[in-house]
């Protein structure tokens, strides 16, 4: 791959957060199982790797037993992806660049939740830890030995590698000590996906287990997609000194990524622009504009309209297109009176309410309701309204199924 192509894949990647913490790099054109063979891993480590990859890929007929990391590839793996993150640490002392991208970001620590930045850490405070990182990277000379505890925490790695990239032009795809990086970034990433690899049994048990929770938005197809990025995750970040096996440390990770998804295919995409406007509106009295600004949030939550993955119920219209017959009409009537007489007596008056006007039922017919809506009727977040309506839908279907007492 020549440097144009490097530049021009590593800056389309740079400016989402997500592969920020992937480490953006250009596809590698080497074979996968050229790159995992030049990690030089152990050879039944790197045995199961290759025969998990073609197993996956269909290129054999061996067993189909699931590969399953053990205590030793866990710790052979770790320490592989502690040596490049200290590679890299040590690296980013070879240049002037570099070393700003580090100040940079280490002056910006206290913006980022977890502000560990150093991999053996003995600072009394995260603020005593930034200050010795600022000075070891503003007065140690080049070619400097860094101890293992000061290798970077990946937190520090990924946004100083997005820095250092997003301010790189044509001719700094041209020098190793830009070359020696990307090919550190590239181990880490195979390594990242060896996790992956091994790993498939873990993120099938896993994403069906959050599948109980979120399939109305996500998937079990999407969760599995979704987990692995979760297990890449929590790769780059594992070392067994947590005191865990990769399969627990991961699942945090997997968990937290399928419901951030989830989670965020609910949330409701608005400008800030047409916000400001309707608080402008709604302060001024401006009834003209406050329409305006309220049917464009109205039609950005609706249910009817929603590309979020929420349950959309039918429309009165859309019942009335299918054209049922008089028996369907009949037995439509009948389940609707059984399901407004579960509301009633399983759920409480107000969370009943929030259910009907969600799905247009008695007194609402046809005329769907969404939670920015409701929220707004109560007074409440639509976060607490999301919360009430889903209870109350899981509370509705064992009831309907006969599994409540």
């Amino acid at each position: 791959m020549y440097p144009g192509q490097t530049q021009t894949a590593l800056h389309s990647a740079r400016t989402s957060p997500e592969i920020i913490d992937f480490l953006a790099a250009a596809p590698s054109t080497v074979p996968f199982a050229v790159r995992a063979h030049a990690l030089i891993l152990s050879s039944d480590l790197e045995r199961k790797i290759l025969d998990q990859n073609s197993r996956l890929t269909g290129n054999t007929y061996r067993s189909r037993k699931t590969a399953m990391l053990t205590v030793n590839d866990e710790k052979e793996l770790a320490g592989e992806v502690l040596r490049q993150r200290h590679r890299f640490t040590e690296l980013l002392l070879g240049a002037p660049r570099f070393r700003q991208a580090v100040l940079t970001v280490i002056q910006n620590i206290y913006l980022f939740r977890n502000r560990k930045i150093f991999f053996g850490t003995t600072a009394a405070s995260a603020e005593n830890e930034r200050q010795e990182a600022l000075l070891l990277f503003s007065s140690l000379p080049v070619g400097t030995s860094i101890p293992l505890g000061k290798t970077f925490q990946h937190l520090i790695i990924a946004r100083v590698w997005n820095r250092i990239i997003s301010q790189s032009r044509a001719r700094d795809f041209l020098d190793p000590h830009f070359s020696d990086l990307l090919a550190v970034v590239e181990k880490l990433n195979t390594l990242r996906n060896i996790y992956v690899l091994l790993t498939t049994g873990l993120v099938k048990k896993l994403a069906a287990q959050t599948n109980r929770l979120y399939r109305q938005s996500v998937t079990y197809e999407d969760a599995v997609q979704i987990g692995a990025m979760g297990i890449a995750r929590a790769a780059y970040r594992y070392h067994p000194s947590s005191g865990v096996r990769f399969s627990t440390f991961a699942a945090h990770w997997v968990f937290r990524e399928i419901q951030r998804q989830a989670l965020d295919g609910r949330l409701v995409r608005i400008s800030s622009n047409t916000v400001e406007g309707y608080a402008k509106a709604t302060k001024d009295e401006d009834a003209e504009n406050l329409k305006k600004f309220s049917d464009i949030i109205e039609t950005a939550t609706s249910a009817e309209q929603s590309p979020s993955g929420e349950f959309v119920a039918p429309t009165l219209s859309e019942l009335s297109s299918r054209a049922p017959s008089p028996v369907d009409a009949c037995e439509n009537a009948e389940l609707r009176h059984i399901l407004l007489q579960t509301i009633d007596q399983l759920l409480s008056p107000k969370t009943g309410d929030i259910i009907k006007r969600r799905f247009g039922l008695s007194p609402y017919q046809g005329k769907e309701q969404s939670i920015l809506a409701i929220s707004e009727e109560y007074q409440v977040t639509r976060s607490s309204i999301y919360q009430l309506e889903q209870g109350a839908l899981k509370k509705l279907q064992l009831q309907l199924r006969g599994q409540l007492p």
